[in-house]
């Protein structure tokens, strides 16, 4: 059979959409089928909660037949994709399931965002139409039209999509790409889901996922068509929207799942939870069992991708997921292969890679050659069949006493040897040093060794909680993305305290290293960071905060909730600008392009927790700040101290038993080495200037060191 004709889809909605004399035929197939459905047999069920707005699925339906005729006639209809541009409300609702009933495709963006993110988005998925409101922000050079348009009509009217047509997009502007989604695979995965959570008529499901994302659109469909009540989240604090509304479903990452099983009374708070969705990548066994020893609610780890229309595998959480929790199962009409280099079947237990056939197959993406690359010919399946490539590397468990066979998370295919995975496209550059400060939080972090004065030292868990802390300190003096931040502070903890921080807040950080106190040529910088011994030479024209003399005691030291930020943090905003001595411009560093600099270092040189790197650059140096980065996302130690000659280099070692270093231009062994990264062992092979007594005791010492 066909993956494209759905049994299971046909027959479940053939049960549902019983014809009634004088309607007009639907295709079954489509998302607007189950929710018309609802609105007809039951008009008075609730169907949306915003505040004090409620609209039933008889008052919801009217709206949007409304407003889906006046889109017809601005010449939306099949294969046509209208960006929506509304805050998370019953108005986008309304706006969403319009487009669906002209026949049009969606795609959501964020009215909170940058402009600039909402005009990639909307270009990127070909949009013909914006459909917002007067008072909303939205990108320029695009059609409008406005919410308040309407015509009279009836839905007979109404042309509607068919199965094969576009239901809706999901952008990746860091990638580039639009995923576009067809009725088919979004009505076959939100028809599993109901089967397999039980959600239905007196169900309430939250909704608070960023808009942008996949996840926002699963969890309003998630409700929309099962019949249940779709529940606009009234804050930005999961806990408290989950103990205000009641909610009895919901769906979290898994960083909202470790947050609220911490809460100190996530018991009483999440009461009402009947059925939780954890998606995401890899669910931590720790993690599961917390949220389940709070909670008395279904917990299911699902997994899914845009390319095939959100989750396709799902695990029920139990007590025996003592220390993996597995992917799960195939969704209904989901085939999923393991298979080797060469498109060959793996056995069970070996390990190959993930690829997904089936009905809940993206269309591809639009205009973009990687459809061909990423949606394959399926080997084992029919001619016409098709299969997405993953990227995920898992294996088949064989059943046991406690468990059915499922499939294991490995990793993924870019993984290097004995490296850790590389950076996906949505992280950010401190992600991976939040998760080791979580993991060994009393492993030393930075050691200051100076020339002159005290070392000072510093823990994971203490540099995460004062970065913490300094961040919303930030946050609170109104630092977010697009905020330039000078930090004018020596190399030190508190240097590295600094940065971080301003990461955290959402910040780009200007490191200054230089007792010149002009400004650099960056516009607008919201304010300037230093300390206490830097400020006899003077004060920038700007608000200063004095690091080490910031009063903190009043701001949480728990991890920030991304909730807290007034605009979400995005990989493709600027994490550092960098002006190197001598340069007549900057040098601006992405999110996304560091976590790929800092990715591909540590899978080159293959650091570890083991390691101890000692970071001698210049702070402003705009080939130096990968160390101070790169060790603490790996769990490794940080020793900073100034260029020193070959002799303290090499009493350094011994002291501090380094195992990797860096070099200033000035101190550089000659190499073909792009980041002058160097193990210590490697040393012994290059020239290196200084004292034959210098030298030949540093030889001896390279000669004893951990490579």
């Amino acid at each position: 059979m066909s993956h494209t004709d759905s049994v299971t889809t046909a027959a479940t909605l053939a049960a549902l959409l019983r014809d009634l004399d004088g309607d007009r035929p639907r295709d079954p197939a489509t998302l607007l089928a189950a929710f018309s459905t609802y609105a007809e047999r039951e008009p008075d069920t609730l169907a949306v909660r915003d505040g004090d707005i409620a609209l039933t699925y008889g008052e919801l339906a009217e709206r949007v037949d409304a407003l889906a005729a006046a889109l017809l006639e601005h010449g939306v209809g099949p294969e046509t994709t209208v960006a929506v541009s509304l805050p998370r409300s019953a108005e986008l609702v309304v706006a969403v399931h319009a487009v669906l009933a002209a026949g049009g495709a969606f795609v959501l963006l964020d009215p909170a965002g940058p402009a600039d993110l909402q005009r990639h988005t909307a270009a990127l998925a070909c949009a013909a139409l914006i459909l917002t409101s007067d008072a909303t922000p939205r990108p320029a050079g695009f059609p409008v039209l406005h919410t308040d348009a309407t015509v009279d009509v009836t839905p007979d009217e109404l042309p509607g999509p068919s199965a094969d047509n576009p239901a809706y997009l999901v952008v990746d502007v860091v990638a580039a790409t639009a995923v576009v989604v067809g009725h088919r695979a979004a009505q076959a995965n939100s028809n599993w889901r109901q089967r397999l959570c039980g959600i239905g008529a007196g169900d309430t499901v939250l909704w608070h996922a960023p808009l942008a994302g996949q996840s926002a659109v699963g969890q309003m469909l998630l409700a929309l068509q099962t019949g249940a009540t779709l529940v606009v989240s009234p804050s930005a604090v999961l806990a408290d929207a989950i103990a205000e509304t009641q909610v009895t479903a919901a769906c979290f990452d898994h960083s909202e799942l470790a947050e609220l099983a911490a809460l100190p009374d996530a018991e009483q708070r999440l009461d009402s939870l009947r059925v939780v969705l954890g998606s995401g990548g890899p669910l931590l066994a720790k993690t599961a069992a917390a949220l389940r020893a709070v909670s008395g609610a279904t917990l299911w780890h699902v997994y899914g991708r845009p390319e095939t229309a959100g989750e396709f595998v799902a695990h029920e959480v139990t007590g025996a997921d003592l220390e993996v929790v597995p992917f799960g199962s195939a969704a209904d009409d989901v085939e999923l292969l393991i298979l080797d280099e060469h498109l060959c079947p793996v056995a069970d237990g070996e390990i190959g890679e993930l690829y997904v056939s089936g009905v809940q197959l993206a269309r591809g993406y639009v205009g973009r050659q990687a459809t061909a690359a990423t949606f394959l010919a399926n080997p084992v399946g029919p001619v016409e069949d098709r299969m997405f490539a993953t990227g995920d590397l898992v294996r088949r468990r064989p059943p046991g006493d406690a468990w059915t066979a499922e499939i294991e998370f490995v990793g993924r295919v870019d993984d290097a040897p004995l490296a850790r995975p590389t950076g996906l496209v949505d992280e950010l550059l401190l992600d991976e040093f939040e998760a080791q400060a979580a993991a060994t939080p009393f492993d030393p972090a930075v050691v200051h060794a100076p020339t002159d004065g005290p070392t000072s030292i510093i823990t994971y868990g203490d540099l995460d909680r004062r970065t913490n802390q300094l961040a919303r300190y930030l946050i609170a003096l109104g630092i977010g993305p697009e905020s330039s931040v000078l930090v004018d502070i020596p190399r030190s903890v508190e240097f590295v305290v600094a940065t971080y921080a301003v990461l955290k807040a959402g910040g780009t950080v200007v490191p200054i290293d230089t007792d010149d106190r002009r400004l650099p040529p960056i516009v607008n910088p919201a304010l300037a960071l230093t300390i206490a011994a830097r400020e006899h030479l003077g004060t920038y024209d700007i608000p200063t905060v004095t690091v080490d003399r910031a009063r903190l005691s009043s701001y949480s030291s728990e991890p920030i909730a991304r909730g807290e930020h007034r605009v979400p943090i995005l990989p493709q905003q600027p994490a550092l600008v960098l002006f190197p001595p001598g340069a007549t411009h900057s040098v601006t560093i992405s999110h996304a392009a560091a976590v790929h600099r800092v990715t591909a270092m540590q899978a080159r040189h293959r650091l570890t927790t083991r390691d101890v790197y000692l970071h001698q650059s210049h702070t402003g140096d705009a080939t130096a700040w990968h160390g101070y980065l790169l060790p603490l996302r790996v769990g490794a130690t940080l020793v900073l101290t100034e260029p020193p000659d070959p002799t303290r280099l090499a009493a350094l070692i011994t002291a501090y038993g380094i195992t990797t270093t860096d070099f200033t231009p000035l101190f550089a062994p000659a190499s073909t080495h792009a980041d002058r990264l160097f193990r210590t062992s490697e040393l012994a092979h290059h020239e290196i200037e200084g004292t034959p007594a210098a030298l030949a005791h540093l030889g001896t010492l390279l000669g004893k060191a951990t490579p």
